[in-house]
């Protein structure tokens, strides 16, 4: 009989919801075809021909043709709303969990055009911070999993990529080979990672082919990226700063007995009207491409499955030789060599090349220093060529920072190497054994020359000699890892899963450079080329063996429990502290189960949870247990001797920061699971934070590093999950709210405060009784605008009428004196977020989908540190337009935010104030897709989908900055919250094709 194409839709027949990846078989035949997003496949067969639709978690299911098209429901399985998590050395039924875990799959993450998989999660789950701090062409994301701080080891949660934690992270990974990460979040969840895992965990499992799949997928993006308008720094024109400048000069004169007169550039401002001049910030910047192409294959049989993946994924960066180019490729395969014996062999190569400008991203840089240059100026001459350095009245000299970009060269390269490959073998019935091999190897060489005519910086303008260098770096990891796993069931009640293993695992790094000077020209950018060069060489390494056990047992699925231990010895803390023991408990009760229960329909699942556990921090550096000792040089008998000396005091009692810490969880599921709901409260106690005491000074070191402080941090973690419609028009929502606080209780010996103590740059101060790194400055309260205003109120030795003004809060003795000085600094902003939430939304209409992505944060505060230079009212850089409402005179007061310009009276103003912080409550698009799925005809064609995208569409908020996630120190606790002039974080619209055979 002849054949027909067949075109069907396979559904849920609980939810009515389209299933993907529904295997659908000609039987008798190897012909099969697979189900897109919208669950539609196409396959040739003919009318008495049998249909056999067969997937994971469902009923098989075999169908008799009729006709050309079908529509077919698969009925769930027992399995089916039993979803498997990944969770510590293995996998678990998600209603069995008895810790905080939350997972994302990766068809939740597609079509998103980015390079690093955490931007594919911001927003997705509760209580997990996920910041983009800047735009640089291959940088990381920040995280934070549930307040997660330290004093000195970081807040990075470890990450485990296929059950190896790797020391390259997620650079090394293409988002397009993730089949799903799952976050730990507490303290139970996480301890079978024991020294590692007080920041959390993400495991990280990539794709593996299914038994009877055989795919080549193809898909490519292209976007472009764009610098928004919104958040630029609002700084005067060419017109604007010249009449500042003209003012200041007749100020001077007035108030300062200033006789040089207004400079010829500056006297005549309207030679500037309607002549915007340069926008140095915009001089930089550029619209650039980024493109994404990946391949993969994908054949399953009974004895081997295997996938491979190769990934190309270029993107040129927003501002002027600025770019990244990843290649990835990775080989997943398991061999099931017979019904006991189990191979598997993961293999990734990942080649980084990366341009970049040395000193571009955070600070008083060059991005800060460009826009802040006089806008009357012109980075190209008239004839083309390009002026090399400036020199204006009264302000700095400066290279020209057009050269500066694009004239420096910094290139660095990458070659990353990561394989898993165990064997695992069925001793007994349940019983198995499973041993694996691990290594990570990264290797990096960065090559840097900066030429005579982009040397220099503020006040240092070039022409000033070459200099280069040359870096080399490289570190090989590898674990050893040997399990038993044994899961039995007695009598369909008692079930058990026991787990025991020990781990042991090394890490070795090299690092070397060579600083080059001299150069003879700028024509030979090599460091061999350089008359004098200079270099050294620096190695370390750690290493850790662990033993670990868990035990879980449920009672007919209804009552269950969870324990683990884990014991860690590390050569990174003294000897008589080097093993650290990391116990867990949690406890389940399925309440949906009970027969009271049972009887309400509208309740799928109802569980209590309840856990406990300690995990640490073992981030402290190689050996800062150790004496440190230096190379110094000693004269002898009038010659000099090279010799060594002693550099701190060791202390062989360090140990790791520990956290301890408590989760009470409720998951519930409703209505046939179209809405669920899981709330958490933690609590967890950081303590053993590493700090540098006092000792006495006779010893010849004023500290010591000890394990002194301690931080408490507590919440409220909400999940909500919709099936809105399930109809032919489909809509679901999922939403997640966090409320993290935190509160330090110890630090050091005497409980003395952590930053803080500088006038400006010194944003963030950490104190007992109080949260983490909240701002500390002066709380400005405008401008004295009259003489006797200024005579009636507070203020300091070098203030007078027109100076800015500030709060008396205090003085010597606890209560304001009418003097403002450093006892007048306060708590004046809080970095933290009331609260963080995040929101996705589906819809599908028959071929259509549309997906939004919304994530934000509400009540924290931002401190913008440009502020200190683009309201410095010397005079000396370009400032914002509001500069000129500043106060003149009595009779000329201005706005009574901007103080005068005299001289010896302006830093007050520019120091840390009020004046600096801003609200950062936030709510991003941070993905915005529309895609259409295409029924191929052709019956090689299994899929073909097109979409449009949209990544950082808007952003909503009420902060001044270009980005409202900036940070200098990512989200490091002691210094969260500070913008200073990161690298501009793009958006971008793209457009992608992807392609099923």
């Amino acid at each position: 009989m002849a054949q027909m194409s067949v075109e069907g839709v396979v559904t849920d027949s609980v939810t009515a919801a389209p299933i993907s990846g529904v295997t659908v078989t000609l039987q008798g035949t190897s012909t099969s075809a697979q189900t897109d997003g919208q669950g539609r496949f196409t396959i040739n067969a003919s009318t008495g021909d049998i249909l056999v639709f067969s997937y994971v978690g469902y009923l098989r299911k075999a169908v008799t043709l009729t006709g050309s098209s079908l529509a077919v429901q698969l009925t769930p399985g027992s399995e089916v709303l039993e979803e498997v998590v990944v969770v510590s050395y293995g996998t678990q039924k998600k209603r069995e969990l008895t810790g905080a875990v939350v997972q994302v799959d990766a068809t939740q993450l597609r079509d998103m055009p980015v390079a690093n998989v955490g931007q594919k999660l911001q927003g997705r789950m509760a209580g997990v911070q996920i910041n983009h701090n800047s735009g640089t062409p291959g940088s990381e994301m920040s995280f934070r999993i549930r307040g997660a701080a330290s004093i000195g080891a970081g807040n990075q949660p470890l990450i485990v990529i296929d059950g190896f934690p790797s020391a390259s992270g997620l650079q090394t990974l293409s988002p397009d080979e993730i089949e799903s990460i799952s976050v730990l979040k507490d303290a139970s969840a996480a301890a079978l990672y024991g020294s590692r895992a007080a920041n959390g965990v993400l495991l990280v499992t990539t794709k593996q082919a299914k038994d009877g799949q055989q795919h080549l997928e193809l898909s490519v993006n292209m976007g472009m990226q764009q610098v928004p308008q919104r958040g630029r720094p609002d700084l005067m024109n060419a017109e604007e700063f010249a009449q500042f400048k003209k003012e200041y000069y007749e100020d001077a004169a007035r108030y300062e007995g200033y006789t040089g007169g207004v400079p010829e550039v500056y006297a005549d401002p309207s030679r500037y009207a309607g002549n915007y001049g340069t926008d140095w910030f915009d001089v930089l910047l550029r619209d650039a491409m980024n493109q994404n192409y990946n391949i993969s294959y994908s054949s399953g049989t009974t004895k081997l499955k295997s996938v491979f993946n190769v990934n190309l994924n270029k993107q040129n960066g927003v501002i002027l030789n600025t770019s990244d180019r990843r290649i990835t490729a990775r080989t997943n395969n398991i061999y099931n060599v017979s019904d006991r014996l189990t191979l598997g062999l993961n293999l990734e190569f990942s080649n980084g090349y990366n341009n970049g400008v040395s000193g571009l991203d955070n600070g008083r840089n060059i991005i800060q220093l460009a826009y802040l240059m006089d806008p009357t100026l012109s980075y190209r001459n008239e004839d083309g060529t390009y002026p090399v350095s400036f020199s204006q009245p009264g302000m700095f000299a400066n290279p020209n920072w057009y050269l500066v970009v694009t004239e420096r060269i910094r290139k660095a390269r990458a070659n990353r190497f990561l394989a898993n490959s165990y064997v695992e073998f069925e001793l007994l019935e349940g019983l198995k054994a499973k041993t694996s091999f691990n290594v990570n190897t990264d290797n990096g060489n960065l090559r840097a020359f900066n030429p005579s005519i982009a040397q220099g910086g503020l006040g240092s303008a070039p022409p000033q000699l070459a200099t280069g260098r040359y870096e080399s770096s490289g570190f090989v990891t590898w674990m050893s890892e040997n399990t038993l796993t044994y899961q039995r069931s007695f009598n369909n009640d008692h079930n058990i899963d026991v787990l025991g293993g020990y781990t042991v695992q090394k890490y070795s790094r090299e690092n070397s450079y060579i600083d080059g000077r001299e150069f003879a020209d700028d024509d030979i950018p090599w460091i061999s080329a350089a008359i004098t060069r200079i270099g050294n060489v620096e190695a370390a390494d750690w290493s850790l063996l662990s033993y670990y056990g868990r035990l879980n047992y449920n009672y007919r699925g209804k009552y269950l429990a969870s324990f683990a231990f884990r014991s860690d010895g590390s050569s990174k803390f003294g000897q008589n502290t080097r093993f650290g023991d990391f116990p867990s408990a949690s406890l389940g009760w399925v309440l949906s189960e009970e027969p009271f229960i049972q009887n309400i329909r509208q309740i799928n699942l109802l569980k209590l949870r309840l856990s406990y556990g300690k995990v640490g921090n073992n981030n402290i550096g190689d050996y800062t247990y150790l004496a440190a000792v230096n190379s110094n040089d000693y004269v002898f008998g009038n010659q000099v001797t090279p010799g060594k000396s002693l550099n701190g005091i060791g202390n062989s009692f360090l140990t790791w920061e520990t956290t301890e810490g408590y989760d009470i969880g409720l998951d519930l599921e409703l209505f046939n699971n179209r809405l669920s709901f899981t709330y958490d409260y933690y609590w967890k106690k950081t303590d053993g934070l590493l700090y540098a005491i006092d000792i006495p000074i006779q010893s010849g070191f004023s500290s010591i590093t000890s394990n002194v402080g301690r931080f408490d941090f507590w919440g409220h973690e909400f999940t909500i999950g919709s099936r809105n419609l399930v109809g032919e028009f489909q809509w679901t929502t999922d939403f997640n709210i966090s409320f993290d606080r935190n509160l330090v209780k110890k630090l050091g010996t005497s409980d003395a405060p952590i930053g803080g103590y500088n006038l400006y740059w010194d944003d963030n101060r950490t104190a007992v009784g109080h949260p983490i790194g909240l701002f500390y400055g002066y709380i400005n309260t405008g401008v004295y605008m009259t003489q006797e205003e200024f005579e009636t109120q507070p203020h300091s030795s070098t203030s007078m009428v027109g100076t800015a003004r500030f709060k008396d809060i205090s003085g010597p003795d606890g209560v304001p004196d009418g003097i403002i000085d450093s006892y007048d600094r306060t708590f004046i902003g809080n970095p933290n977020p009331t609260f963080a939430y995040g929101m996705v939304n589906t819809f599908s209409y028959k071929n259509f989908d549309l997906s939004i992505v919304l994530a934000g944060t509400v009540g924290n505060d931002i401190a913008d540190d440009a502020f200190q230079s683009t309201e410095n009212l010397d005079g000396v850089f370009n400032v914002r337009k509001g500069v000129a409402g500043r106060w003149r005179s009595e009779e000329n007061p201005g706005d009574g935010i901007y103080p005068r310009t005299r001289s010896g009276t302006t830093e007050d103003f520019r120091n840390f104030t009020t004046r600096q912080v801003f609200d950062g409550s936030y709510i991003a698009a941070k993905n915005i897709t529309l895609g259409y799925s295409f029924s191929p005809k052709l019956s090689y064609l299994r899929s073909i989908r097109i979409y449009l995208s949209a990544q950082n569409a808007f952003i909503i908020t009420n902060y001044p900055g270009l980005n409202p996630e900036a940070g200098i120190n990512g989200l490091n606790g002691l210094n969260q919250g500070r913008d200073f002039v990161g690298y501009p974080v793009p958006r971008v619209f793209s457009a992608g094709l992807h392609i099923g055979f």
